[in-house]
């Protein structure tokens, strides 16, 4: 007997089937609904997880001499950095890491502590970049490389008191890179790229910001009088057992700086020579009495005047002068001598004499003529010195022959130009100009009193004057020897000097105007005449090579004035 087959229900099909398309339609819908309603939500969500947003930096601009030599550049170097959330969880996978970057784990686990709510952490900054591929090819989950740049100076030590210095950041910390630093900088990128399963970035998908690099900085300064500057001040500094120094050097007509260097110095490659106080640039932030360095505005100041000649007689005997019960002393009695040979022989009292003649006004105002107590230029930390009025009798003496007010190198510098030109103050830039460019000066003297000026600074120059170590073959050169005791304390320290030269070549048509300084030598001579002017000699003679300036022949030197014993000297 056959088995009666029951067959199940049709409603149970339908039920069935009515499930089945029920759960197609849901999906459906689902599909829709994300596609549309939630696609930009979970499109953000993936990009989150695979996307990440990068800063791009700038490549700073470079800073170049007058002839376009490189004085700052920044290298390309690589920075390690990893997301913490990803890398710190991976710690068993860093050691052929920590080896390749000698570092310890310690560092790491510190950071990651510090980071740990952060998405972004560095590792090792500023490698070169074949080790930074070599790290990263290790594969450690969250590791990955930055593009960065490194300051890098080739002149090392030589103007870095002016150039200055960068952070780790590249950001301008001193000196010009600091005053320029908004031009140097640029503008930093960013771009989205896309990271892999192990959270390596390996494909740029977008710019989102296009990177502006820095612009270069070009400036008047010239490598190699630079170089030249620093080493033979670093020679005079070392030989004289002194505490440091600076020069500078103004081109004529242009008013250009051409050299500004310092000593002591620093290297700004490293960073372990950064110490507080050595690298700020002296020659503009540090002040000094300009002693006898200021006797040649005296006189033209008295020649200005038209009331006496550069033969006028001076009475300087018996070597001393006693002013409101102070005394005035020279290095020798010179006796009665002409107003030419009181800046031939530098005489203290006949300067004071002098001054003392007319109204401390008219030596106030031209001292204030040639920028004593004013500002030179915009350069970085520049100060002002200080040249006030005074009362009493002994100041309106002592400021005749450079003590009582303060000046820097620089302003000292810039005061000579009115000497070197046919009276005219010159205004001083760091821009480079053209070869015919000539600065718009103010007049401050008469070209006759400047004629008359430069023979004697060309006499001091000679056997007779105080400064024969400041000659160079073939050139007719002039100048002012400074030896000015050191205001320490509130007092002056009678073993304490700063030995100065101001002076320029060659003196028939002045191209250059130099200053040297030389602060506290401690060896057996410390007059300028000793300690600065073979600097100035140095260093002239190698300008004038340089820059090809036809000789004047300083052998035959057309010399006039009236010298002790009342003849043509």
């Amino acid at each position: 007997m056959r088995k009666r087959i029951t067959r199940p229900p049709v409603w149970r099909q339908y039920l069935v089937m009515g499930m089945l398309f029920t759960g197609l339609g849901v999906i459906a819908l689902r599909v829709v609904q994300i596609q549309t309603v939630e696609q930009s939500h979970l499109q953000a969500q993936g990009d989150a997880r695979y996307l990440r947003e990068i800063k791009v930096l700038p490549e700073r601009g470079k800073i170049l001499d007058r002839h376009g030599q490189v004085l700052a550049v920044s290298t390309p170097v690589d920075s390690l950095w990893a997301d913490p959330r990803v890398f710190c969880a991976t710690r068993e996978q860093w050691k052929p890491m920590l080896k390749a970057l000698d570092i310890k784990s310690r560092e790491l686990l510190v950071s990651c502590e510090r980071r740990a709510e952060a998405s972004f952490m560095y590792i090792k900054r500023r490698l070169p970049p074949a080790l930074a591929q070599q790290v990263v090819k290790l594969n450690v989950p969250g590791v990955e490389i930055q593009r960065e740049y490194r300051r890098y100076y080739p002149g090392g030590p030589v103007g870095a008191h002016l150039l200055g210095f960068t952070d780790v950041d590249d950001v301008g910390q001193e000196g010009l890179e600091r005053y320029f630093n908004k031009q140097l900088s640029g503008t930093h990128g960013r771009k989205r790229v896309l990271k892999d399963l192990a959270g390596h970035y390996v494909e740029s998908v977008e710019s989102i910001q296009q990177v502006k690099h820095g612009n270069d900085l070009q400036i008047s300064i010239d490598q190699r009088i630079q170089s030249l500057a620093s080493a033979y001040l670093e020679k005079a500094v070392k030989k004289h057992s002194a505490a440091g120094g600076s020069v500078v050097v103004l081109a004529i007509p242009s008013g250009e700086i051409i050299a500004m260097v310092n000593s002591p110095q620093f290297n700004p490659n490293d960073r372990n020579t950064l110490k507080k106080g050595v690298f700020r640039n002296r020659a503009v932030t540090d002040t000094l009495e300009p002693g006898s360095t200021t006797k040649p505005f005296t006189v033209a100041m008295a020649l200005e005047s038209g009331q006496v000649g550069a033969n006028t007689m001076v009475d300087t005997s018996p070597g001393y002068y006693r002013v409101g019960g102070h005394t005035i002393h020279d290095v020798h009695n010179y006796g009665e001598i002409s107003i030419f040979d009181v800046i031939v022989h530098s005489s203290n009292i006949g300067s004071a004499k002098l001054a003392m003649a007319f109204p401390f006004e008219s030596l106030f105002e031209t001292l204030q003529s040639v920028g004593f107590g004013e500002k030179t230029s915009n350069l970085p930390g520049e100060v002002s010195g200080t040249l006030m009025r005074r009362s009493r009798p002994i100041e309106h003496a002592t400021i005749s022959y450079g003590y009582g007010f303060s000046s820097t190198p620089l302003q000292l510098a810039r005061a000579y130009t009115a000497l070197a030109t046919d009276g005219e103050l010159l205004s001083v830039t760091l821009e480079p100009k053209p070869s015919d460019f000539r600065a718009q000066g103010r007049r401050v003297f008469s070209k006759s009193t400047v004629k008359q000026m430069r023979a004697m600074l060309e006499k001091v120059a000679t056997p007779e004057g105080t400064a024969r170590k400041a000659r160079i073959a073939r050139y007719r050169v002039g100048g002012k020897t400074g030896t000015s005791h050191k205001l320490l304390e509130g007092n002056y320290n009678n073993k304490r000097y700063m030995s100065l030269f101001a002076g320029m070549a060659p003196i028939s048509d002045p191209r250059f105007v130099m200053v040297v300084a030389i602060d506290d030598p401690r060896g057996k001579r410390y007059y300028g005449g000793d300690v600065a002017a073979p600097v100035f000699a140095d260093l002239m003679k190698d300008l004038m090579r340089l820059y090809n300036v036809t000789p004047d022949d300083i052998d035959e030197p057309q010399i006039t004035g009236v010298g002790q014993d009342g003849k043509s000297a």
